[in-house]
């Protein structure tokens, strides 16, 4: 597999960042930031009180779902987007909400470019569990051309809601792209943070004409290029809805989340 490594931070070195940041704000900023906890979107707790124009406020990039569980959420560049679940993509107005969302301001420490014929998401998965240290949080961006790209959106619930593993059983589509060019984003989480996220790889996509996209379960290329943000650690808000305070968080979904991500 070759490589290009272009480091402005000299994450894989001891060395000070290219890209200091001082100050309150700006350490804020350096955080990744989530809205409610993925083990309550897996017992159903399926809406929030959190509007996507607050979102924005706590990051320009990141990953989650909407309110009723309506589609993959995608944010980029400070806009947000949602992937149906009949495969349309549209830009999201700040007056609609999230249940579950996981945000940062992006700044790429690290710029790994890599080209090889054989490339899948679980080779890259591996390159970079190697690379990187397994106990920091860190935001992923891939951009390239895809061979192929599976990705997957649900469809909105109705009340009463089941768990999520039920919901995506019956309500869920799967797309199977061909040579599309676009961007994942996601991040990469060590283990400690399971029950409040996905432990791991977790990555959305959207292409770059904004016709397709959705949670990746697997993709192939022959190149792409790598930004990495290291967060400096993390911060949660409780879901404020009221089904949140009645939700049974006792149990390890831990075995049910492989299942779906």
């Amino acid at each position: 597999m070759a490589f290009l490594l272009l480091s402005a931070a000299c994450m894989f070195q001891s060395c000070k960042s290219a890209y200091p940041k001082t100050g309150r704000a700006s350490l804020e900023k350096d955080f990744m930031y989530q809205y409610s906890i993925i083990d309550a979107l897996m017992a159903g707790v399926f809406d929030g009180d959190l509007t996507i124009g607050q979102l924005k406020n706590k990051g320009d990039f990141g990953i989650g779902t909407f309110n009723r569980v309506d589609g993959e959420l995608m944010m980029n560049a400070g806009l947000v987007y949602r992937t149906k679940f009949d495969g349309s993509v549209e830009e999201v107005s700040d007056e609609d909400s999230t249940s579950a969302a996981f945000i940062k301001f992006f700044s790429a420490d690290t710029v790994i470019i890599l080209n090889d014929k054989n490339l899948t998401y679980e080779k890259i998965q591996q390159y970079l569990s190697e690379k990187l240290n397994p106990n920091e949080i860190y935001a992923l961006r891939i951009k390239g051309r895809f061979t192929t790209m599976t990705t997957r959106a649900e469809k909105p619930a109705k009340p009463p809601y089941t768990s999520l593993p039920e919901h995506l059983k019956t309500n869920q589509t799967v797309f199977d792209l061909k040579n599309s060019e676009g961007i994942c984003n996601g991040f990469l989480l060590p283990p400690y943070l399971a029950r409040t996220n996905v432990p791991g790889f977790h990555m959305h996509y959207l292409a770059n004409d904004h016709k397709a996209g959705g949670h990746i379960f697997s993709f192939t290329t022959d190149s792409v290029t790598i930004e990495i943000d290291k967060a400096k650690g993390f911060t949660i808000e409780n879901n404020t809805n009221a089904e949140f305070k009645k939700v049974n968080l006792k149990p390890d979904r831990g075995a049910e989340l492989k299942k779906i991500e």
